[in-house]
């Protein structure tokens, strides 16, 4: 067990490597359209326009290690985003995961909720910019965000982010700065670097952490987007008769793969293929025992559409 865990651990390590060396669209360049993430990203810039994203993900059934059971997922994602002028931006988000777990029984019914309302404040002098996010957050089970009398501070979370950037050239600026989310397993603060450099008319690149990303223009109307980032959250959650509260914790690396076509000057369509890898589940079973469980790489298709107003 210790070696299986330790290693997770390296694996985990490795993943968080990858993701500052991998060649992976920037994230002040391309920003906006809806990832198979379970939080919003509080650490890349918002979309620079009005925009309406709506996606669904499906996600293969994989097996926990050591044979304790198997799990998979669906996931819908919404995103608003209103530019209010060059200066602020405000949002929505909403994240619903419909959780399978077989051979285990959960003291959750499997159906979470997360409800996001983050505010950027964007300061730009000289070809420099800085950001500062915040967003607050309502993250549980169905049957607590349904009902305002289950609401503790527990079902509550505080997102947050500190980003200074600056354009070096036409083709290249660099960002670094400070996050603090749910995506790496819990809360966690952590640094946020990324240097981005449209290398050529058609391909632009940042290499960063926690997100990496590459975007390639096939045509006019078509471009494909190859990202590596963190997906992870944690959600409050109750038994059916509302007696017995934990928390969900879910953490993992995620490879997507993405080919966005512009139908339209306001529209565009993602369909996208990803894989979790080093994931790990912690969770109370109805018994009240607390169990991680580390889960083999999964496959998920998703598709997106985003209206730009």
């Amino acid at each position: 067990m210790e070696s299986r865990s330790a290693a997770r651990s390296t694996k985990r390590s490795a993943g968080a490597c990858l993701a500052c060396v991998c060649l992976l669209g920037a994230g002040s360049w391309f920003p906006g359209i809806a990832s198979g993430s379970s939080s919003v990203d509080i650490c890349r810039e918002p979309a620079p326009q009005n925009q309406l994203a709506i996606a669904y993900y499906n996600e293969d059934k994989t097996s926990f290690d050591g044979g304790s059971g198997n799990t998979d997922r669906t996931d819908y994602r919404t995103d608003l985003s209103l530019s209010l002028n060059e200066n602020w931006v405000l949002g929505f988000g909403h994240r619903s995961t419909i959780l399978n777990v077989e051979d285990l029984v959960l003291q959750t019914n499997g159906y979470l909720h997360a409800f996001f309302l983050p505010v950027h404040r964007i300061s730009h002098s000289d070809g420099r910019r800085f950001r500062i996010s915040i967003s607050p957050v309502l993250s549980g089970s169905s049957n607590i965000v349904k009902d305002p009398d289950e609401y503790t501070a527990d079902a509550f979370q505080l997102l947050g982010a500190l980003v200074w950037s600056r354009q070096l050239s036409d083709r290249a600026g660099f960002s670094y700065g400070i996050c603090g989310d749910h995506r790496l397993g819990g809360f966690r603060i952590y640094p946020v670097v990324g240097v981005n450099w449209q290398a050529h008319p058609d391909w632009r690149v940042e290499l960063g952490f926690p997100t990496s990303q590459l975007r390639y223009n096939l045509s006019v109307a078509v471009d494909l987007l190859l990202r590596l980032s963190p997906n992870g959250n944690e959600w409050y959650v109750k038994d059916k008769n509302l007696e017995k509260n934990s928390t969900v914790i879910y953490e993992a690396w995620m490879l997507e793969w993405a080919v966005n076509w512009h139908v339209h000057q306001h529209f565009l369509l993602s369909a996208s293929v990803s894989r979790d890898f080093d994931g790990q589940y912690e969770m109370t079973l109805l018994d009240e025992s607390r169990v991680r469980l580390f889960s083999n790489a999964a496959t998920r298709i998703g598709a997106t559409f985003v209206w730009r107003f």
